[in-house]
């Protein structure tokens, strides 16, 4: 019996760990960001990234995420903002962002909560 004949899965375990690799990727970009897709059928992901801070109305600049409020601005990636529509609390340290927009409306998605937002 020679090599290739002794492991009958071989090529199962490598297309397997192919697909792995080739998917880790995509799931990465969407970490922390588990929403019903169908509610945003036509909308495209524009932007991924990791919010790094709130800018609140008196303008003092905090380097943690709570939640929405309306007119604060969180900072992703510390050069881009987006600006709170509505209100509602979370707390979390860098969380992971995914920005979707149908070229009229923009939401957020953050730890697993879609927020309304203004791109402007």
């Amino acid at each position: 019996m020679n090599k290739k004949e002794s492991n009958p899965y071989r090529q199962i375990i490598i297309m397997v760990l192919f697909a792995v690799l080739t998917l880790l990727p995509a799931r990465s970009a969407l970490a922390g960001c588990e929403m019903d897709v169908a509610d945003y059928e036509g909308w495209s992901i524009i932007y991924v990234g990791i919010v790094t801070g709130r800018v609140e109305e008196d303008g003092k600049r905090e380097d943690d995420f709570e939640g929405c409020e309306y007119g604060r601005k969180l900072i992703v990636d510390d050069k881009y903002q987006v600006e709170c529509l509505g209100y509602a609390y979370s707390y979390a340290y860098r969380p992971d962002i995914v920005i979707l927009s149908n070229d009229s409306l923009a939401v957020a998605c953050i730890d697993d909560e879609v927020y309304d937002v203004s791109l402007r």
